[in-house]
């Protein structure tokens, strides 16, 4: 089970990744431009928002099954002392947590925006400030981390 919660969650990254960098960049031309908030962004955002949580389902999957989460919460070590625990058992959920926080708050102010520049200025605020939390604790310096086969 832990095998298969791993490689979904490390490939449906990429998918997340790719409707973020494209949410964030029509959000950004959007909101540069007297550009109509079409069901096209509003569907990408809906996307990425919706493949956002489904990464965090794959990711509460995994920090239960985890041997990181069994090591980090039944050991004699304490968490915070060692840097691998710490990372796993903390830092990159309680920050992917917070970036999905950010993300979607930003997606409920832009459905109650009242003008198309409002709901574009919005996404592109919050979905970029989410997007950089994210990003910040990916494992990118593992790269077999990165590609999973």
């Amino acid at each position: 089970m832990y095998s298969i919660l791993l490689y979904a969650h490390s490939w449906i990254r990429w998918a997340v990744l790719i409707l973020a960098v494209l949410s964030i960049y029509k959000s950004f031309v959007g909101s540069k431009g007297n550009l109509p908030y079409t069901k096209s962004d509003k569907s990408i955002a809906a996307a990425f928002v919706g493949t956002l949580h489904l990464m965090f389902l794959l990711g509460l999957g995994l920090y239960f099954t985890s041997p990181y989460a069994f090591n980090a919460f039944g050991g004699d070590v304490s968490v915070m002392k060692e840097p691998t625990l710490r990372y796993w058992a903390v830092e990159h959920v309680f920050m992917m947590i917070a970036g999905i926080a950010i993300i979607s708050i930003g997606k409920a102010k832009a459905k109650r925006a009242t003008t198309d520049k409002e709901k574009f200025k919005k996404q592109l605020i919050f979905f970029s400030i989410g997007l950089l939390v994210i990003l910040s604790r990916i494992p990118w310096g593992e790269s077999a981390r990165l590609f999973r086969f």
